[in-house]
């Protein structure tokens, strides 16, 4: 009977770490998809298509507090402090690109565009290690 009701936990347990897994691959595969989008909406100097890609970073930006990101003792540096303000910065810039957008600023929103690519790449490399 013990044995039973260990294999069902421990097989919950896997599912649930698993679904986590697929969470966060798909928050970052979502995360990539809006860049792509606010791109498009660039290239095609089409506004919608950037609300599109700004509003889907805003949604996964939120999802941040799945990864299990975790500061290391007698370190100044705090990756889970770091990667929580970066959620914020990512969704302000891609806010900005689409404000200055609409106000006919288009290099600026470019500009931004480039700054947002530039945290993502920063922060995957302080957090990732690469």
């Amino acid at each position: 009977m013990k044995k039973i009701v260990l294999f069902s936990l421990l097989t919950v347990a896997v599912l649930q770490a698993e679904e986590a897994s697929d969470l966060r691959v798909q928050t970052m595969q979502n995360l990539e998809k809006g860049m792509e989008t606010i791109l498009k909406g660039l290239m095609y100097n089409n506004k919608s298509i950037i609300l599109k890609g700004v509003n889907t970073i805003d949604k996964n930006t939120k999802n941040i507090a799945l990864f299990d990101i975790k500061d290391e003792e007698g370190v100044n540096f705090k990756p889970k402090k770091y990667s929580e303000a970066e959620a914020k910065a990512l969704t302000r810039l891609a806010e900005n690109v689409l404000t200055s957008f609409s106000k006919g600023e288009k290099r600026r929103s470019l500009d931004y565009f480039k700054k947002l690519q530039n945290q993502c790449i920063n922060c995957h490399a302080l957090i990732r290690g690469w």
